[in-house]
């Protein structure tokens, strides 16, 4: 049936879990809210997910968006099992599989594309570009990641200048997950960058996070082995180095936190498994508890249940984490180099930030946090801080808004 609305393509590289409820929300025209926060809402668009591929499928909830429309860009034969790369072809046509969408040269009104890290997704950026479709580049990208000052680093820093005030001036709106985005993109996108830059949070299941706090605390506990009285710090990513668990097992130990009657969880799977373990020694599966793989739900619990969610990241471009605990009232311990801890994290507020690395200073701040009265004001403020953040950058807000601006662009050009 014919429908004057606008069709939205958002590419992304795979289903998973936080993209398909986001565009599932956009597509209902409903979502999570909090109080004092705006209604930007309408049904003047049609939000279409794209996919490069189907990916590994690791969540339960990763199957497809619900609500919103879903096209697969078709793959070339023998590379089904593999993932794109930055340099490889990957896809069969591209841009027949997006024309078959409707009317005009790529099928839609408007794209925004999710990095630029594949070959396909900077085609479609520089097809745009060339066929006047408006186009939006949202990445999660964060300046304080490009730490270091030898050569190698000058040189990667300069190479991707160059890269990508290109791309910059390709995209008529970047939309970056936090505000060190704002940042990295007006150091490499240079001056053309800084009228484009716009904040729009990852977007998370959180009516799932609301239901997760209201599960029985012993419950929740008793499935990784602990006592509802137990104090738990908690940690969810993958087990490889730039997640700096290491750091976490060292400054827990080293601090005698288990004396004091805490217990450290660490939900996820990777190849550092052997090392973390062996690490902690024989305060594993006594204080150090190693919980594997989680489905959303049930690492959501955790995270609602913990006293303190430590990310002690040696890289973390964003970090979604940081707004799914302050969401549920935990407060963050997070690096200096977690993207969404520099918007989010507030020492004496909502948590307390830590110099990337730096074992002693990670112990000195989960010392400052021990303490149960601290703790409890500090929940307080994870949620205070949360619901400030989310009024301002909640994609429901924001991406309707970058819609509409791409759109205008597409007028204008148009006339």
């Amino acid at each position: 049936m014919p429908t004057s609305k606008k069709r939205i393509l958002w590419l992304h590289t795979q289903p998973e879990f936080y993209h398909n409820c986001m565009l599932d929300d956009l597509a209902r025209g409903s979502g999570y809210t909090v109080p004092g926060m705006a209604d930007e809402h309408s049904d003047e668009f049609d939000w279409i997910a794209g996919f490069a591929h189907r990916g590994p499928g690791l969540y339960a909830q990763n199957a497809l968006p619900a609500a919103a429309q879903t096209v697969f860009l078709r793959v070339l034969p023998g590379k089904e099992d593999r993932r794109p790369t930055m340099r490889e072809p990957y896809h069969v046509d591209w841009r027949a599989d997006l024309r078959a969408l409707g009317d005009g040269p790529l099928g839609v009104d408007a794209v925004i594309v999710s990095g630029y890290g594949q070959r396909t997704f900077r085609e479609l950026i520089n097809e745009c570009h060339a066929q006047g479709v408006p186009v939006a580049l949202w990445s999660d990208s964060n300046l304080r990641s490009d730490r270091g000052h030898g050569l190698k680093m000058r040189l990667q820093r300069w190479l991707k200048r160059r890269l990508l005030r290109r791309l910059a001036a390709s995209v008529d709106c970047l939309l970056t997950a936090n505000s060190c985005g704002i940042a990295y993109w007006r150091y490499y996108g240079g001056p053309q960058a800084r009228a484009k830059s716009i904040v729009g949070a990852y977007y998370s299941d959180y009516g799932r996070i609301e239901e997760a706090r209201r599960r029985p605390r012993a419950e929740v506990f008793a499935r990784v082995g602990l006592r509802s009285e137990d104090r738990l710090v908690f940690s969810s990513a993958r087990l490889v180095p730039i997640k700096g668990l290491d750091l976490m097992i060292r400054a827990f130990r080293s601090g005698r936190f288990a004396d004091k009657g805490w217990k450290y969880v660490l939900a996820g799977t990777g190849p550092m498994e052997a090392d973390l373990r062996a690490l902690a020694g024989d305060a594993a599966g006594q204080s150090i508890l190693f919980a594997g793989f989680q489905q959303p739900s049930e690492n959501l619990a955790l995270m609602a249940h913990a006293d303190l969610l430590v990310l002690p990241s040696r890289y973390e471009p964003h970090g979604i984490v940081v707004g799914e605990a302050l969401a549920a009232g935990t407060p963050v311990l997070a690096s200096d180099v977690v993207g969404a801890a520099c918007g989010l994290v507030r020492a004496g507020e909502s948590g307390a930030i830590f110099r990337a690395g730096d074992v002693d200073d990670l112990q000195r701040k989960l010392a400052l946090l021990d303490d149960s009265g601290k703790l409890a004001s500090l929940r307080t403020g994870a949620r205070q801080a949360f619901e400030a953040w989310y009024r301002r950058t909640s994609p429901l807000l924001i991406v309707p808004r970058v819609a509409r601006r791409l759109l205008a662009v597409g007028r204008r050009r148009a006339s």
